[in-house]
């Protein structure tokens, strides 16, 4: 029996909505501090004082539960002579808008590569203005933990393979060139600045509490590390997203 024809080439992947992931946790972050500061100020009795504490927490985790799920979205794009397909929806359901797309080649305007954290979208721009994005697959875990990393070049692949399509249909697409995104621009810079001295100000609570030996314990000693990594981590994503900035701003000024 023969096999089946192929169908038309596609990429699927889960969007993770970092913006929305940060922004969401210093949010919640900022609302518990003030929680907390709130019971302090209101509670008269010990009881009541850890009984809205406990409150506070759980309406925070509850809060984190929400924001994460709302963040993961599954994205599909599928390449067809004409147009590209191209839809999204909640990685959960309930948690998320549905959206979807046909766009012709020849409305498109031009495809970027945007910074996500760890990972580069593929940005599509069409000519109403209109903005989709989609993430890398993930490469096979290697080593005893198994860390998966993004599958840059398969996307990038995917990238060539549609303006192959384009090309086919003929609209030639201009070559995939660096875009801004969330946080190559100024709303996204200033959360990653507060993100970076709210880490500074963990990773100093976090090596006071080792010196006093609060932190003991293994697991208290991993803490303390993951903490004080924190703020070089994000102070170099920082670093790199304006250079981002800095060299988009020259190519198109």
């Amino acid at each position: 029996m023969p096999d089946p024809p192929p169908g038309p080439p596609t990429h699927a992947a889960v969007f993770r909505n970092t913006a929305l992931l940060l922004t969401g946790l210093l949010a919640l972050l900022a609302a518990l501090v003030g929680g907390i500061a709130l019971v302090m100020q209101l509670a008269s009795r010990g009881e009541d004082v850890m009984h809205g504490i406990f409150g506070v927490l759980g309406a925070f985790v509850l809060g984190f539960v929400a924001v994460l799920l709302a963040s993961l979205r599954r994205h599909r794009w599928t390449l067809h002579p004409a147009a590209i397909e191209l839809e999204e929806r909640p990685l959960v359901p309930l948690t998320g808008r549905r959206r979807a797309a046909s766009i012709p080649y020849a409305a498109i305007a031009g495809l970027f590569r945007v910074q996500n954290m760890r990972e580069e979208l593929l940005e599509l721009l069409a000519r109403d203005g209109r903005r989709f994005r989609i993430a890398p697959g993930l490469l096979p875990g290697e080593g005893p933990k198994g860390i998966r990393y993004p599958d840059q070049a398969g996307l990038a692949a995917f990238a060539e393979a549609m303006r192959g399509a384009a090309a086919a249909a003929g609209s030639a697409l201009p070559p995939v060139a660096d875009g801004l995104g969330f946080w190559n621009r100024g709303p996204g810079l200033a959360v990653l600045a507060i993100a970076l001295l709210a880490s500074l100000g963990l990773a100093g609570l976090a090596l006071w509490g080792l010196f006093a030996g609060a932190a003991s314990s293994h697991r208290g000693g991993e803490m303390v590390g993951i903490l004080v990594m924190l703020p070089v981590g994000l102070g170099w994503f920082l670093g790199r997203v304006w250079r981002r900035r800095r060299a988009v701003q020259r190519r198109v000024g």
